[in-house]
Formats: structure tokens, C-alpha cells, sequence
């Protein structure tokens, strides 16, 4: 009974103090050469919603999560998520394949840890995981990405 109540008040407290924001905006950099603009807003306390809206002379690619967030140690979150991505291709450089337009969705899961720098209104976050590609054909791949965002009053 006591074990329980352990884990009950570690897991409530968990989800009061994981929220450090409401919003914020920024640029997030990936793995495979581009750039994105990249915002996230929290739902509640531990729920936030992250898009991201970039690519390069190729593509334009959309991702969006889904995301769970808590308190690690004082000033950094960790963060785990799952969401679509959806974006146009022009001779795409990671199929090189061929050279017409082309749509492309797949699904993203992420693992993640955000510092929240203390007296400035700005994020820095890390984030790695797997993304399953299923238009135009079936692959497995890996991404992270960094990102640099405001929190905005």
C-alpha cells in the first residue's frame, strides 16, 4: 500500500512541475541536411503538440507530434512522442530514384530532452527515433534532429 502510494504522489508530482511554457517558436535542424521552423504548445501540463515545416531545394516536408513531457532535473524535460509526416518530392535525393514530383508520408516516434534555460525565454532540445516511410514505398530509417526555439510570453 505504501509502495503504491509512492508511485501515485512520484507519478502526480511528475505531471504538475513538467510544464515550464506555453509556447514556443524556433528553427529545428535534421539529420539529413535541412531546416525546419519548428513551434510546440503544451495542452496541459505535460501534453504539447510540436509542428515542424521545412526542407531544401528538393522537398517540403511536414511532421507533426504528439508529445508527453516530464521533468528530468531542474532545468531539462525528457520528452517521447509519435506523429504523421507529409511532404512533395522533386528528385528526391534519398530514393534517387527519379526526377518527378512526388508525394510522401510516413510516421515518426521521437525521444527527446529539452533544456529550458532559466532566466531567458529560450529552448534548446535533442531528440532521436525511428520513422517508417510508407508513400512512395515501404523503409525504415533513423532520425534526430536539434532544435532552437523562444518561448513566447
Amino acid at each position: 500500500m505504501k509502495l503504491s502510494l509512492l508511485l501515485f504522489s512520484l507519478f502526480f508530482s511528475l505531471n504538475i512541475f513538467a510544464q515550464r511554457y506555453s509556447n514556443s517558436i524556433g528553427l529545428r535542424f535534421a539529420n539529413i541536411g535541412y531546416s525546419q521552423l519548428n513551434a510546440k504548445h503544451f495542452m496541459n501540463a505535460s501534453n504539447a503538440v510540436e509542428l515542424s515545416l521545412g526542407g531544401n531545394s528538393n522537398y517540403v516536408w511536414m511532421q507533426g507530434n504528439y508529445e508527453w513531457q516530464y521533468n528530468l532535473v531542474d532545468d531539462i524535460d525528457y520528452y517521447f512522442g509519435a506523429g504523421p509526416g507529409f511532404g512533395i518530392v522533386s528528385g528526391n535525393p534519398i530514393l534517387q530514384n527519379s526526377s518527378n514530383d512526388r508525394l510522401m508520408f510516413g510516421v515518426n516516434s521521437v525521444l527527446g530532452a529539452e533544456y529550458k534555460l532559466p532566466d531567458y525565454p529560450f529552448t534548446f532540445s535533442f531528440e532521436s527515433g525511428p520513422y517508417l516511410q510508407i508513400i512512395p514505398s515501404f523503409s525504415l530509417g533513423w532520425n534526430f534532429g536539434l532544435a532552437a526555439r523562444y518561448v513566447l510570453p
